[in-house]
């Protein structure tokens, strides 16, 4: 007779997705309808802070979770990956309304609204950023945290570059006169909407991408970790095309 085995059910209980899901899927929103529509400053300024700092402070405790254990339970990038999910059915309630105010537009964009120029360049030197954090994956599998840890950091200053070339974009959008509040709100929205939620997903990913750092230069590196932190930046990499299609071709 065969023995009978019991197995009990382990629950790995973390706080942290939560606290990111409200900063981010709450607070964050929050604040944009309190400046926006119903022009409340000091509401708006208060789940401003509150979004971010769950933001923040969960994205870091998250990712803490892993950061210098060399062997894990492998749950990171299931995480990442449902994560992930939710961001995509986020954006595509975003890309909805926005399909619905672009149809509905006799002009795009709106008369007297000049067509900001695609960028290109930037948006081929961020795609190239999955190229070299791909690398960096690859030298964590073979047992280099420390060139790991440097490839990881020649990524993270690809991102800079690109988040600078972006507020530099926003200053040029500005003295176009498209701003928020004007006759070209619409085009304004959705152009500071878009590049707005992109450039979020940069600061956030950066921040995941700085985690692990200290940790894999002393030379412990985590697969589970930093195939989690890979897939987040091919995410994040994808987003900047879905956001040239829509903002600049569409």
């Amino acid at each position: 007779m065969s023995e009978i085995k019991h197995y009990t059910a382990h629950w790995h209980t973390c706080p942290y997705p939560m606290m990111v899901g409200f900063g981010a899927g709450l607070f964050l929103p929050w604040a944009f309808m309190f400046q926006f529509n119903y022009e409340n400053g000091l509401a708006a300024i208060i789940a401003l802070v509150l979004g971010l700092l769950l933001l923040v402070v969960g994205g870091l405790g998250w990712a803490g979770q892993t950061v210098g254990i060399v062997t894990d339970e492998g749950w990171a990038p299931s995480a990442m990956l449902m994560f992930i999910g939710t961001e995509i059915m986020t954006i595509g309630g975003v890309l909805a309304s926005y399909w619905v105010l672009r149809t509905g537009a006799p002009v795009w964009p709106p008369e007297g609204v000049t067509r900001l120029d695609p960028p290109l360049v930037m948006t081929a030197f961020l795609l190239a950023s999955s190229v070299v954090i791909a690398k960096a994956r690859g030298k964590g599998l073979a047992g280099d945290a420390s060139g790991f840890a440097t490839l990881t950091i020649v990524t993270l200053v690809m991102w800079a570059v690109f988040g600078y070339s972006m507020i530099a974009d926003w200053s040029h959008a500005a003295s176009l006169g498209i701003v928020l509040g004007d006759d070209a709100t619409a085009y304004a929205t959705t152009m500071y909407g878009f590049t707005g939620i992109h450039f979020a997903h940069i600061i956030f990913g950066a921040m995941i991408m700085i985690t692990p750092l200290a940790s894999a230069f002393k030379g412990r590196y985590s697969d589970s970790y930093g195939r989690a932190m890979t897939m987040y930046v091919h995410f994040v990499n994808v987003l900047g095309i879905w956001v040239l299609l829509q903002v600049y071709y569409w």
